[in-house]
């Protein structure tokens, strides 16, 4: 038997009809493999273009930002309710997911508050001029989107009314006088819990910010600052990052 005659013995099969089909599906497969190869080529492409725009509108970490803000604080002594401006400096020390965030600001006003008179119990006006803040914050970052990162954050600050002078000029004795401005004194400075609420729009090494602080004041007799409800501090500021400020590995 020859050898072309046994090869076609012992061959398989082929039907004309499926090996059209095979070459009309090797044909059709050829842009797809293209369009799919570009699809891959442009996402890898697209991938660091990606993250370098996510690295500009990122809050950097483990770095300091210094800022200046404005902005306005109301609060309420037993007289009446005052708005005043007020502006102030920060340093921001971040981290990944969480920010250390120490002010010092100082609010615009002249009120009138209240003591507790000597040697009777009645009230005593008290004119007050300015309020000053000092003091700490832990902020939380919470998830972002785009270049808007927003914070929440529970503070401490201690709290001095520049100036206090009570009304008057007539005491019961030279030792009510002296109880009554040892009073005042005490009443000009008194240390208070916050919250607060913000949101930062990051941009390269800027981030401008809006926030929102709330202080309990009601209750505090001691304090000048002893009007219903809470002390409330709107802000509008910018930070700047000045470079690095803590180890990675602290």
């Amino acid at each position: 038997m020859r050898a072309g005659r046994l090869y076609a013995l012992f061959r398989f099969p082929v039907y004309p009809s499926f090996e059209v089909l095979l070459m009309r599906s090797s044909r059709r497969s050829t842009p797809l493999f293209a369009v799919l190869a570009g699809a891959a080529a442009a996402v890898v492409a697209a991938s660091p273009v990606a993250a370098q725009t996510q690295a500009v509108t990122d809050i950097k970490p483990n770095s300091w930002y210094w800022g200046v803000y404005g902005g306005q604080t109301s609060f309420a002594t037993t007289i009446a309710r005052t708005t005043a401006p007020m502006v102030g400096m920060e340093w921001m020390i971040t981290r990944t997911k969480f920010a250390l965030n120490v002010i010092a600001e100082q609010s615009y006003f002249n009120a009138v508050s209240t003591i507790t008179d000597f040697p009777t119990s009645a009230p005593r006006r008290v004119d007050i001029q300015d309020l000053r803040r000092v003091g700490g914050t832990a902020m939380i970052f919470m998830p972002h989107w785009r270049a808007v990162h927003p914070w929440f954050g529970a503070g401490y600050s201690f709290n001095f009314i520049r100036q206090a002078t009570p009304q008057g000029s007539s005491f019961a004795s030279p030792a009510a006088r002296d109880s009554i401005n040892a009073r005042v004194d005490n009443g000009r400075t008194q240390g208070k819990m916050s919250a607060e609420l913000g949101f930062m729009f990051a941009y390269r090494d800027w981030a401008p910010y809006l926030q929102y602080t709330i202080m309990p004041s009601k209750g505090s007799s001691s304090w000048m600052v002893n009007g219903e409800g809470f002390t409330n501090i709107w802000k509008v500021g910018v930070r700047y990052n000045f470079g690095a400020a803590l180890n990675e590995r602290w």
